[in-house]
């Protein structure tokens, strides 16, 4: 009976080890490319001011946690396809993204010798990538993010941002609450977000005739399984802690 009961209180132990707050998952890349600029192309921009129009892009506004680094979706909109986006409440504290995939205007005007196609791989991934994993209520951990500053994060500051070759150097990861998060639930997004569809967007001056295809969404979207996550492992201790009870309860009844 002692063997049981020291394993009991073990185990108990264990469960109250695990420390409280979000666990992240696989890192991913984070497209900026400007600040508080609601007229360019190929772009994602972090907004920390209050901006309008951007009718056809993807807009996420982000409100700040206890946790540092890590920020919740509170509000969302997708003009990707029809331009029908509204430009979102910059939430205390917070930030909002939006990024547009831009239109590849050498193929749209070959005859122009200034055409410039402002598609590349770098932000059509990202947003494909977020489609597929962000809705209001995730919480997300940024790396590269420089609200006070506002500096890009690049390391080919030398290159346009729509050329294939630039590259940004932010990243987040999805998080999610772990055991002793008392924060509430996350809310329901209040819009049906376009998930695993190719989306397209236009330069705000733009007539819709223009757009301008992206790769075929979800083409980055598989993630890998990085193992067991630390809300998995506290639910299999909470269940074996369950096991280790009743068994102590069978074998009581047994000797009374």
């Amino acid at each position: 009976m002692k063997r049981f009961t020291a394993l009991l209180i073990a185990l108990l132990m264990l469960c109250l080890l695990v420390p409280a707050g979000v666990s992240a998952e696989e890192e991913k890349p984070f497209w900026i490319t400007h600040f508080n600029n609601n007229t360019v192309e190929g772009s994602g921009v972090i907004f920390t001011d209050s901006y309008s129009g951007a009718g056809w892009w993807l807009h996420y506004a982000f409100a700040p946690t206890e946790e540092e680094g890590v920020y919740e979706i509170v509000d969302s909109s997708n003009g990707l396809a029809d331009g029908s986006a509204t430009a979102l409440e910059i939430p205390e504290g917070g930030f909002v993204w939006a990024a547009n995939t831009g239109n590849d205007y050498i193929t749209l005007n070959p005859n122009d010798p200034t055409a410039v196609d402002y598609t590349s791989p770098n932000c059509s991934n990202c947003i494909n990538d977020v489609l597929m994993s962000w809705m209001v209520g995730t919480l997300v951990k940024f790396n590269g993010l420089d609200l006070e500053g506002q500096t890009i994060p690049t390391t080919t500051a030398d290159l346009n941002w729509y050329d294939d070759a630039y590259v940004c150097t932010a990243t987040y990861t999805i998080c999610e609450a772990t055991a002793g998060d008392e924060t509430e639930e996350p809310a329901t997004s209040s819009e049906a977000e376009s998930k695993a569809e190719s989306s397209a967007t236009i330069s705000p001056s733009e007539p819709e005739s223009s757009v301008a295809a992206t790769s075929e969404a979800g083409s980055d979207a598989v993630e890998e399984d990085g193992g067991l996550s630390t809300g998995v492992l506290v639910a299999i201790i909470v269940a074996v802690v369950a096991i280790v009870a009743a068994v102590v309860v069978v074998i009581v009844k047994k000797k009374k």
